[in-house]
């Protein structure tokens, strides 16, 4: 008997449990029913902000890992031949002008630099080579100067254009530039401009004068032909 009476409230506590979930599962279905309108547009305005988000960030790393993949490629193109130094300098050309990664575009501009001064030395036929190569480089100290690894290159290509035409006073300032890049820029770069220096240096140095004429150079006194006995 005690055990029915038990079975009998825990019946009675389940079906009352139950009747209060219904309860509470049948105001909510009345609320989604009745508020069906704005609870779809926030469901609708959560998805469009979530797939917003989702497609920002994907195109972000679309637009850091894509020049990145360009530079790499335009890197190993063959440069041996002047139609191979050309394609390169449009890929370089093209990743200078894009805008989704600030340090390669700054290396697009001192590669195709680079590319203008090489077609300049081997004979490629292309007018004013080293007036793109300069603006090149130009614009990356105007424009990335926030970019260490490619200024440094930058300084050292306005050095040598600085060199080649003469102008050693600009060289030697642009070389100095490089070096006080120090650790964030090139080793490379920093060895050439440490070097160009040195040169500078003993082209610099002045002539060392005689304090007194030299003695012209002595003769010696015919010997007169010998005598037949």
């Amino acid at each position: 008997h005690l055990h029915e009476d038990g079975r009998t409230s825990y019946q009675r506590r389940h079906n009352l449990k139950h009747n209060s979930l219904d309860a509470e599962l049948v105001k909510i279905i009345g609320y989604l029913k009745k508020n069906a309108k704005g609870i779809s547009l926030a469901i609708l305005v959560t998805i469009a902000v979530v797939s917003l988000g989702w497609t920002y960030i994907r195109n972000r790393e679309v637009s850091i890992s894509g020049p990145k993949l360009q530079y790499d490629h335009f890197k190993i193109m063959d440069i041996s031949t002047a139609k191979g130094r050309a394609d390169a300098l449009a890929g370089f050309e093209e990743l200078a002008a894009q805008d989704g990664n600030p340090q390669l575009a700054a290396l697009g501009c001192v590669e195709a630099g680079d590319l203008c001064l090489r077609q300049k030395v081997v004979g490629d036929p292309v007018p004013d080579a080293l007036v793109v190569a300069r603006k090149r480089y130009q614009r990356v100290v105007d424009e990335f100067s926030d970019q260490a690894i490619p200024l440094g290159r930058a300084y050292l290509g306005l050095a040598k254009l600085a060199e080649t035409e003469g102008e050693f006073a600009a060289a030697r300032e642009n070389y100095e530039l490089v070096v006080s890049l120090g650790e964030n820029t090139t080793q490379f770069a920093t060895a050439e401009a440490t070097k160009a220096l040195a040169a500078l240096g003993e082209l610099n140095k002045p002539v060392r004068l005689a304090k007194q004429r030299p003695l012209p150079p002595t003769t010696q006194p015919d010997t007169p032909p010998a005598v037949a006995p």
